[in-house]
């Protein structure tokens, strides 16, 4: 007979404690299913700066409880790998009502045991806000909820808001061919301007915010000036034609394309400026971005995957209608995963 669900939250997780959920769910045969918590996982023991309720910090297990358990064990440790269900990663930002989750279920879990599980999280994550959390207006947002649990989400809970599909691309040996780096240039034999691939500077939020829906000053903050990201973006700079950008300052070089990665490791905040368009930048900017991000993986965690029988992986996520990415993906060796599609949804606070 199994024992009930319960959730574990772990507000302060030590790294060892992320990593051993980490392996957890990195053995686990369906990549594309696991991937984005596995990221957080592996990004969380990385991050030294938590401001953002998206910058998910804290843990959550799904767990069958044995008969002579209290209400929740009092550590990780206390629980078997074989006994969790369900592990995840959340936020909270209190102050607006809202939380985030992310969370896959363990392998070899039936739909049933999954989608209890669901429940059983977003109900501990809900019980970590203020009981004065506005019910109807506060949500719990689940970041990239694939669609078999999608189906059981919508189907049970009211949603506050959802945004469009996405779907994952995957590249094991994502393309080097450019062998671009950050310090590369050339110069554009009809222009003559001359590109150079930079970092990203806080000078640049407003032509990304410009060009990108949905982001904020935070969230580049975040991604662009915080370990680990400070190591995982890139920006094309355009300087005029007659301007030697190893004497000009980089203000003098205009944002052309730009490139990072998100909380869950995933190459995005991806775009080319209308002026710069049909020159390959975004292209560029995806070899740049996933070349560092190899490159951190198989440092600091590749001993931890091999373990696991899982190679450093590149991923990206591209909703259906932004064809000029999905082409820009698929050059640079990225293919669709199959068989599953991922959707942010904004899940109310009084259908939880």
């Amino acid at each position: 007979m199994s024992h009930p669900l319960q959730a574990l939250l772990v507000r302060n997780p030590t790294v060892d404690e992320a990593l051993r959920l980490a392996r957890i769910v990195a053995v686990s045969a369906d990549t594309p299913f696991v991937i984005q918590t596995l990221g957080q996982l592996l990004r969380s023991t990385l991050s030294v700066k938590t401001t953002h309720f998206e910058l998910v910090d804290r843990l959550v297990v799904v767990h069958h409880a044995a008969p002579t358990q209290g209400s929740e064990p009092a550590s990780l440790e206390a629980l078997q790998d074989t006994d969790m269900v369900l592990v995840g990663m959340y936020g909270i930002e209190s102050s607006k009502s809202q939380g985030t989750f992310v969370g896959r279920p363990t392998a070899g879990r039936s739909e049933a045991e999954t989608n209890a599980a669901v429940r059983v999280a977003l109900a501990a994550v809900k019980g970590e806000l203020p009981d004065d959390a506005d019910p109807e207006n506060g949500f719990i947002m689940y970041h990239g909820c694939p669609t078999p649990i999608l189906d059981f989400v919508k189907a049970e809970m009211p949603l506050q808001w959802e945004d469009r599909m996405y779907d994952m691309f995957i590249a094991h040996s994502p393309s080097s061919k450019l062998g671009l780096r950050i310090g590369s240039s050339w110069v554009d034999g009809e222009t003559g301007e001359t590109f150079v691939i930079d970092r990203i500077r806080r000078s640049d939020f407003e032509a990304i915010l410009a060009a990108l829906e949905n982001y904020t000053n935070g969230y580049l903050e975040i991604i662009t000036q915080t370990y680990p990201f400070t190591e995982l973006n890139c920006m094309i700079r355009a300087y005029p034609k007659g301007v030697d950008p190893t004497t000009a300052s980089h203000e003098q070089g205009e944002p052309a394309a730009w490139a990072s990665t998100h909380l869950d490791f995933s190459c995005g905040a991806l775009a080319t400026r209308d002026k710069y368009r049909r020159r390959k930048l975004a292209a560029k900017c995806v070899e740049v971005v996933t070349a560092l991000q190899l490159e951190l993986l198989e440092k600091h965690f590749g001993s931890l995957l091999a373990d696991c029988s899982m190679k450093p992986l590149c991923f990206g996520m591209v909703h259906d209608a932004n064809i000029p990415s999905i082409r820009t993906m698929e050059g640079c060796g990225f293919r669709k995963a199959e068989g599953v599609r991922f959707q942010w949804i904004g899940i109310k606070l009084s259908s939880i």
